[in-house]
């Protein structure tokens, strides 16, 4: 299941509750005082909020300051210079001049889905970009227009070979989506790692022990073992393929989807999101892929036997006490939940976003 985890819903009960509304503002004014033209500060604003909303939160609002000391320090670019060339009528290239990730990746999707309204099929390979948090805002913007969408990025390394004990593969994540009746919306997001580096560091923030499966050490060690027996040293972690050498044949086909197909750094090559300086490009790739529903079959019934077949996976009988769900179910909950309640922000977070904000003039400040 992507994104919504137990554990994410027990951290949001315990978290102060934020109007959307008011981040809203907050990313506007910070992105604005950075010189970010209007509709590119609307794509970020909308890209982070809307993740937030779904419960993706280590993709959602708390990535914001990330973002301005990228733009602060020179890797990311407030007003860059995009480039499209075409390799055919349904494929294009976007050279997106260090843009914010959320920018270039938006503006792909579109297109990717504009191109399969005219041919069937539109793919979109993006080179120069950043950290384009979520890869579900691409696919449910190419499903908002007709389209099944997939999306895909390269990423720093952070995961181990199979077998492996050092990080040499990115979490590199892959999306889907397409709607259904009523509106439904299959969502399908996972990275190509076991669990995110964000899960572990925040797991040994508080002392806790790592599950089994998570991470091994550098001689290739579970974690979990060599914590056991007091070997594991902060730093020396990385995070496991999903499902094993499966998981290591969906980090390499992602790479090649996007690194190798756009000419860019590797993922061994690219330098960590969170590691300053912030000065120079980073060079992440992205594949954005839309099939227009219209092309290929009717639309209608595609979507209603779409929400007979997630209807018949929800009624499958369970194995435990949790029922079975459709990707996305916990995600629409959430929205509905923070669109009400506001979206939660630990202590930490709080105290970031609240930096943003004190670097507004006293008269501009949301009051966070």
């Amino acid at each position: 299941m992507s994104g919504v985890s137990v554990e994410t819903e027990r951290a949001a009960a315990m978290a102060q509750r934020v109007p959307v509304e008011q981040l809203d503002r907050l990313i506007e004014a910070a992105l604005e005082r950075r010189g970010v033209p209007e509709e590119h500060r609307r794509l970020v604003a909308d890209g982070l909020l809307s993740t937030s909303l779904r419960g993706v939160d280590t993709h959602g609002v708390r990535l914001l300051p990330t973002y301005l000391a990228e733009l602060d320090g020179g890797r990311a670019r407030a007003e860059p210079r995009l480039i499209w060339s075409a390799g055919g009528k349904a494929a294009r290239r976007l050279d997106a001049g260090g843009a914010l990730g959320l920018v270039a990746g938006t503006v792909a999707a579109r297109e990717a889905a504009r191109l399969a309204g005219e041919h069937g099929v539109g793919a979109v390979v993006v080179a120069d970009s950043n950290h384009f948090g979520a890869a579900s805002v691409y696919t449910l913007e190419m499903a908002r227009r007709g389209c099944i969408g997939l999306a895909f990025t390269n990423s720093d390394a952070l995961v181990a070979p199979f077998a492996g004990g050092r990080p040499f593969f990115g979490t590199n994540p892959l999306s889907m989506a397409v709607e259904g009746d009523g509106g439904e919306m299959l969502c399908i997001d996972m990275a190509t790692s076991q669990v995110s580096y964000s899960r572990v560091k925040k797991q040994r923030q508080r002392g806790a022990a790592l599950p089994p499966g998570w991470a091994v050490t550098a001689d290739g060690r579970d974690a979990a073992e060599a914590a056991s027996e007091g070997a594991a040293a902060a730093g020396d972690l990385a995070l496991k393929p999903l499902g094993g050498h499966k998981g290591q044949c969906l980090n390499l086909m992602v790479e090649v989807l996007c690194a190798l197909l756009a000419g860019e750094p590797l993922d061994h090559e690219l330098s960590h999101l969170y590691v300053p300086p912030f000065d120079a490009p980073r060079r992440v790739a992205h594949l954005f892929v839309a099939f227009d529903l219209a092309a290929f079959t009717d639309p209608a019934g595609f979507r209603r036997r779409l929400a007979g077949l997630l209807t018949a996976l929800r009624e499958q009988p369970p194995a435990a006490d949790e029922p079975v769900l459709a990707p996305g179910d916990l995600e629409a909950a959430a929205t509905v939940d923070r669109r009400h309640r506001g979206i939660p922000l630990d202590g930490e977070e709080l105290a970031r976003l609240r930096a943003v904000d004190a670097e507004a003039p006293p008269e501009r400040r949301v009051g966070l």
